[in-house]
């Protein structure tokens, strides 16, 4: 009896912490463009999808016209432009922690916020180091042996792996490390311990080109803020509803003698609030008629108005 009654609440204990368990939501994929390979702890390959979670392992390749955005945690986010490949070896499955992101070639960019976060260590065959805070974009071309960093904002020190050497890099700088290569190989110099240096040598700190600069100005992440409102924009539209058979009037969607409140000459800027306490904007009534037009137009005054008009149009029955 008391081995069933252990066994029952070991039983129960097990439960317990199934259900307080929850998976991790990172690392996540935010977006995707163009066509981008995935394989997982299996090495089995799929389509990467947008929302997609990442778990325990997984390897990311882009083609020549394909982008993905992969938000990290909270706190960090990388985007990995075409013919580029990272891979994150171990992804905890309780956590969702990415210790290690391995950068096999191509481009990256790494925006990282200021925060309390754990450790995660950005690794190529040239260089090793903890990922910086702020917008860098590193390159890797295991062909030519070359590794290269840009900093678009805030500062880190880049170096060759395990090398002596290493240059400050700050907003609108960049350093590269020429490495060497014998036949398919990158050279290295064994120390004790296997310790590895690449053979090579680091380049002098340089400004942006002009080129640079505009990619990476102020407008471009407008740019490109206005393109991810626009993608928004046109998920919002896809979830509106269909219009119903019974509905004769649109824009809103109503039937026959409904009625509509609107919201006019709202602050362009204003999302959130009809701003009636502003002299232009108004509160308007209209009824749906027979020939599917919103006619009768009338203003709603006062408090009556506050309680009818919103952000979005208000269809129902009319109050007369």
């Amino acid at each position: 009896m008391r081995t069933l009654s252990f066994t029952l609440a070991f039983s129960l204990f097990i439960l317990g912490l199934q259900g307080a368990w929850a998976a991790p939501k990172y690392p996540f994929v935010v977006e995707t463009h163009g066509r981008v390979l995935w394989s997982n702890k299996n090495d089995d390959e799929g389509k990467l999808k947008p929302k997609q979670v990442l778990i325990e392992k997984a390897t990311l390749e882009t083609e020549a016209k394909s982008t993905v955005v992969v938000q990290i945690d909270a706190h960090r986010r990388v985007t990995l432009s075409p013919n580029s490949r990272i891979e994150m070896p171990s992804i905890s499955w309780e956590t969702g922690e990415a210790p290690v992101i391995l950068l096999k070639f191509g481009q990256i960019r790494w925006r990282e916020e200021a925060g309390k976060k754990y450790n995660i260590a950005l690794r190529s065959d040239l260089f090793e180091f903890l990922t910086p805070v702020g917008d860098f974009v590193f390159n890797y071309d295991p062909k030519k042996a070359l590794a290269e960093v840009k900093a678009i904002q805030g500062t880190m020190e880049f170096s060759a792996m395990n090398a002596e050497d290493v240059a400050l890099v700050t907003a609108g700088q960049k350093v590269s490390f020429q490495g060497v290569r014998e036949g398919d190989e990158i050279v290295y110099d064994v120390l004790l311990k296997g310790k590895k240096i690449p053979r090579g040598k680091l380049s002098a700190v340089d400004a942006f080109t002009a080129d640079e600069k505009k990619l990476y100005s102020e407008a471009e992440a407008k740019k490109e803020a206005a393109a991810v409102r626009k993608k928004e924009a046109a998920e919002a539209k896809a979830k509106e509803r269909v219009r119903g058979a019974d509905e004769i009037c649109e824009k809103p969607f109503a039937k026959l003698n409904q009625c509509a409140w609107t919201c006019e000459n709202n602050p362009k800027n204003e999302k959130k609030v009809c701003r009636l306490e502003q002299p232009e904007v108004r509160c308007v009534r209209r009824r749906c008629n027979a020939n599917g037009e919103w006619a009768e137009a009338a203003e709603v005054p006062g408090e009556k108005a506050k309680s009818l008009c919103g952000i979005q149009p208000n269809v129902k029955a009319c109050d007369y």
